[in-house]
């Protein structure tokens, strides 16, 4: 026997064979292409999907609705679907008759005609899109008009929301084509366009909208609603965002930490909801460029209707279809306990007694946060009760004095591995915990030296914000060098872009990695060609020469 599905088996006893018209009790046998419902890997639930392939040995191979696929399911597993039985049995087709059909016994329908009716039940098709078929089997073909109840049939024009790109979140338009195989042209209404969205990426705008107006329906979820739910049923809740309506009443789940949760049922979901805090064309805002952690002011120029924004920032850059949850009113970032993410915080470090500086790159969601910590460590899920925002502590510094504060760039002497003499250098770390990594003006390099150890050169006064056109040194890329240049543009949030005297350029440096030319004590201060002796690599010696550069 060669078997239908590739197996093959020589010298089979005729007790086991049996003729094919004269098998089992038809009533529970399947074809392809059927509707039905089984109880997926044999559990107590039916869920829908269609016969995908007939075995011939009494199980198939069904794909659901839902996107999953079982191979070899036993017959008693499964059930037919009773709206789709009817139609196909003893329905016959006529020359010319409209239907759709399974083209080359392929999963899904084209439009076309009859083109001829043949003695054995099989039809010649003449499809919309130019193409022909032969002796196609009746089962593979259906009335077009016999089609299910045309309320949620979509037609051109129609309002609807669709998940662009196939992508998770459904952007309302409208139909603009039918393509009539079952994908539609859609004309979004931020501008975009998109041209065969098949129909399950696509929902009807009016049929949502109404109901939820007649039952607040704040029960029913939709892919792409922001929820909380009871991450595998251990009692708390995570927020998260729904990713796929399984049509069961259960939905995936993507985790705002990362996590990911398939088939949650819908009584361990809540909407998350509160709606107020949409903003306006026009609102000035402050947002998370490009989700780097740091926040911009600008203002929004465009409201998308799918909760992204565009924005244009106060120092000339622009952005488009910014997310909500990047986007912090202005007016409103006052709720000082309230962390965020890019604030510059402290933080006892795995749980000790001593706070480190930092910032929060991401807000979990659940009362902890990760951090990145000045001195380059990282530590995810600090508990809020373990960080402390950074401004409160700045006033205090002011009010008592904070003049042995030190930053990084500032001019300083230590005492080169605590030998009792005092080198001068720069901060070129500052390490968080009290202890600065020093560059001496000699050259040599010293790391992680205890604040007592160092004391500042000239307590560097308060005027130290830069205007565009003043002649400055900046450490280059934080390489721990300065290099000559000029400010040529102020971005408002304490960086500025330099143009330096070789050429390069940079742009977005922060404020303590510049320092003014003219600040210097100018008596000892030399030009190029000036007739001088100096310490030849520190050794201790003064040889004679000239400035050259």
């Amino acid at each position: 026997i060669a078997y239908d599905d590739g197996e093959r088996e020589t010298r089979v006893a005729k007790r086991l064979i049996r003729s094919k018209d004269g098998g089992g009790s038809s009533s529970d046998s399947f074809r392809e292409g059927d509707k039905i419902e089984a109880r997926y890997r044999g559990r107590e639930k039916y869920y829908p999907g269609k016969i995908d392939r007939d075995r011939r040995d009494g199980t198939y191979d069904i794909a659901y609705d839902d996107g999953e696929r079982e191979t070899r399911v036993e017959g008693r597993l499964i059930r037919a679907k009773e709206s789709s039985s009817s139609s196909s049995s003893g329905e016959k087709f006529y020359l010319g008759d409209k239907v759709d059909a399974r083209y080359r016994g392929r999963e899904k329908y084209y439009p076309g005609k009859v083109g001829r009716a043949h003695a054995d039940g099989t039809y010649d098709i003449d499809y919309d899109d130019g193409e022909r078929e032969t002796r196609v089997s009746k089962r593979l073909i259906r009335s077009k008009d016999g089609g299910s109840g045309s309320s949620d049939k979509l037609e051109e024009g129609d309002k609807v929301e669709a998940r662009y790109r196939g992508r998770e979140k459904y952007y309302p338009g409208k139909i603009t084509r039918d393509r009539g195989d079952g994908t539609y042209d859609i004309a979004y209404d931020d501008g975009e366009k998109e041209t065969r969205v098949e129909e399950r990426l696509i929902r009807k705008r009016e049929r949502g909208s109404s109901r939820s107006r007649s039952r607040g329906a704040d029960d029913r979820l939709s892919e792409g609603d922001k929820v909380e739910a009871d991450y595998r049923g251990r009692g708390k809740f995570y927020p998260g965002k729904i990713t796929r309506d399984r049509g069961d009443d259960t939905y995936d789940i993507s985790y705002d930490d990362g996590e990911r949760e398939i088939r949650v049922a819908k009584r361990l979901i809540r909407k998350m909801g509160g709606g107020s805090d949409s903003f306006r064309e026009g609102d000035k805002i402050e947002a998370d460029y490009r989700g780097r952690g740091k926040f911009y002011p600008g203002k929004i120029t465009r409201d998308r209707g799918d909760d992204t924004y565009d924005i244009d920032y106060d120092d000339g850059e622009r952005e488009t279809r910014v997310a909500k949850r990047l986007i912090r009113s202005k007016e409103g970032s006052g709720g000082s306990s309230k962390l965020e993410e890019g604030d510059k915080v402290e933080a006892r470090y795995r749980g000790r007694e001593k706070y480190y500086p930092g910032k929060i790159t991401r807000d979990r969601g659940d009362g902890t946060y990760d951090i990145s910590y000045d001195d380059g460590e990282r530590e995810t899920r600090v508990e809020e009760r373990l960080i402390r925002k950074k401004d409160r502590d700045r006033s205090r510094s002011r009010s008592r004095g904070g003049d042995d504060r030190l930053s990084e760039g500032d001019k300083v002497e230590a005492d080169y591995r605590g030998r009792g003499k005092f080198y001068k250098g720069k901060i070129s770390r500052d390490r968080g915990d009290d202890t600065y990594d020093i560059a001496y003006d000699d050259g040599e390099r010293e790391l992680r030296v205890a604040k007592r150890l160092i004391r500042k050169l000239d307590g560097g006064g308060g005027s130290d914000s830069f205007r565009e056109g003043d002649k400055v040194e900046a450490d280059y890329r934080g390489r721990g060098k300065f290099y000559k240049g000029k400010i040529s543009r102020d971005r408002g949030d304490d960086t500025y872009d330099i143009a330096y005297d070789d050429g390069e350029r940079e742009t977005r440096v922060a404020k303590r990695l510049i320092r003014k030319l003219d600040g210097g004590s100018s008596g000892d201060s030399f030009r190029e060609g000036d007739k001088i002796e100096a310490d030849y690599r520190g050794r201790g010696k003064f040889y004679p020469g000239k400035i050259s550069r």
